[in-house]
């Protein structure tokens, strides 16, 4: 039974990079994007409390690079480790949205590893969608 998720997935688009960039980088909109998180409240320096949309909370660590336009997730405590690493690719005539996890499950939710797996995988890419969406919104 896997009690690790892996995944890297990457969605092409029209958006500009500053547009998604100014989007993830923005974790008071976290849960706005990523429904599997219910909310996030400020602790101290770059660490945050957090509540999942299924019964559990956590902390996390949320650092943000400007210049290599990726954000990247430490989940501390909680029904998982690891990390979440949620970068802009820029290139020409498009950009890559691309969302990299590698994390562990805490017990007793390794149990429900692949149920987890593949409900993280879809909310993901809903999530990546719903920013790619609200980026194309806001150069309209």
């Amino acid at each position: 039974m896997p009690r690790t998720f892996r995944k890297v997935i990457e969605l092409d688009t029209q958006s500009g990079a500053d547009s998604i960039w100014k989007i993830i980088s923005n974790n008071a909109a976290v849960p706005e994007y990523w429904h599997g998180t219910r909310w996030m409240k400020h602790i101290e320096g770059n660490r945050y409390k957090i509540r999942f949309a299924f019964p559990a909370k956590g902390s996390v660590e949320c650092l943000y690079n400007d210049s290599s336009m990726t954000a990247k997730e430490t989940y501390i405590k909680g029904p998982f480790k690891g990390e979440k690493i949620i970068s802009v690719v820029p290139g020409n005539g498009k950009n890559i949205l691309r969302v990299e996890w590698n994390i562990r499950y805490s017990f007793p939710y390794f149990l429900f590893a692949s149920m987890m797996q593949k409900h993280m995988s879809e909310g993901t890419r809903n999530a990546m969608d719903r920013i790619i969406e609200a980026a194309a919104k806001a150069e309209r």
